[in-house]
């Protein structure tokens, strides 16, 4: 089993991060706006990932402040299955997902994490390896 972090630029397009997140956990998706169409080397790396992922496989949902060096989990769910679908729509984006279940809907009260790399957690998707974050994640899918 893997653990993932995912994100997206949401504040645009005339609708606010939280109109998005609940869009999100109402399809029950994780979606990126990379498409197949895009050719730069870190949309390949995002989708190939993506598909890369594991039926099972756990995902948290999350914001970012690089100049704070601040991130917040927002909600955290598991793949619930292998497949990519590059037909959805979130926010006036077209763009790739994969179906989650949303088992922990944190929007109202995100765990918060500061991050000692600007760098670290500012990409819209990768596979999770800081064991800090690892053992929050898993202490929050053990509470009841």
């Amino acid at each position: 089993m893997a653990i993932y972090g995912g994100g997206w630029f949401y504040d645009r397009k005339g609708y606010s991060r939280e109109e998005i997140y609940r869009e999100l956990m109402t399809k029950g998706i994780f979606f990126t706006d990379y498409t197949d169409d895009y050719t730069t080397k870190t949309a390949q790396n995002v989708l190939n990932l993506l598909e890369n992922a594991k039926a099972g496989d756990i995902i948290y949902l999350k914001t970012y402040n690089i100049k704070e060096k601040f991130m917040e989990i927002q909600a955290i769910g598991r793949f619930m299955d292998d497949k990519l679908s590059d037909k959805e729509n979130i926010g006036g984006q077209k763009g790739t997902a994969r179906s989650v279940r949303w088992v922990k809907k944190l929007l109202s009260n995100p765990i918060p994490i500061e991050i000692s790399s600007p760098t670290e957690h500012n990409t819209t998707f990768y596979e999770e390896n800081n064991d800090e974050i690892i053992s929050k994640i898993m202490n929050c899918l053990d509470e009841k």
